[in-house]
């Protein structure tokens, strides 16, 4: 009986060390409190915004230096809805109607249920192609520099659709208390040193 509260406290302080070592390579935007990762498929986050309607944070956004930007929701919407507010915005940006269709159905059939709430949305438009995954499922992509342009601007040029500011502007540390992330990263490698040692010894 001792033996298996002792395999039960070691997996549980497994998952708390495993999250902690998450939360030193990750940003938390302040208004929603989701986190995005500090590095993303080769790029840095560099800024955090929110997307809202009236009194409603539909999702939180994070840009990074790469040219990607991560959607995560905040409140769930509809497929349709989504998809449409995301064409709207590329509508005035991008003169061909024909690619804002290919990138509408593109999401469209990645949203089987809507996008509820912790939904992920990525867009890649460092490249010659607007690249579509939605919770880490790649979908297809869009060939054209200028829809990838037109897509950033949505976040970045002067009428854009919410405010980003700096990563480190307002952005907290994700959980695991207050230490500094060195500190925390101290502490996480004593940990699993630890959980090692009881494993293999």
């Amino acid at each position: 009986a001792d033996q298996g509260r002792n395999k039960t406290k070691m997996s549980k302080l497994a998952t708390a060390l495993l999250a902690c070592f998450a939360a030193v390579h990750a940003s938390v935007e302040p208004r929603t409190g989701i986190s995005f990762p500090d590095k993303h498929k080769g790029g840095s986050l560099s800024r955090l915004g929110v997307r809202t309607k009236g009194p409603i944070k539909v999702y939180a956004v994070g840009e990074y230096d790469s040219g990607t930007f991560l959607l995560r929701m905040s409140y769930g919407v509809g497929a349709q809805k989504m998809a449409s507010a995301l064409a709207d915005a590329l509508k005035p940006r991008c003169k061909d109607a024909k690619q804002i269709e290919e990138f509408e159905a593109c999401l469209l059939s990645g949203l089987p249920n809507g996008a509820p709430k912790g939904t992920e949305l990525e867009f890649a438009t460092g490249g010659s192609k607007l690249s579509v995954s939605v919770n880490q499922k790649p979908l297809g992509a869009v060939g054209s520099k200028a829809l990838c342009s037109a897509f950033a601007a949505i976040y970045t040029d002067r009428n854009a659709v919410c405010t980003m500011n700096a990563a480190g502007e307002g952005a907290q540390p994700a959980a695991c208390g207050l230490l500094s992330p060195a500190r925390k990263g101290a502490l996480v490698g004593a940990g699993v040193g630890y959980l090692a040692g009881k494993v293999l010894g």
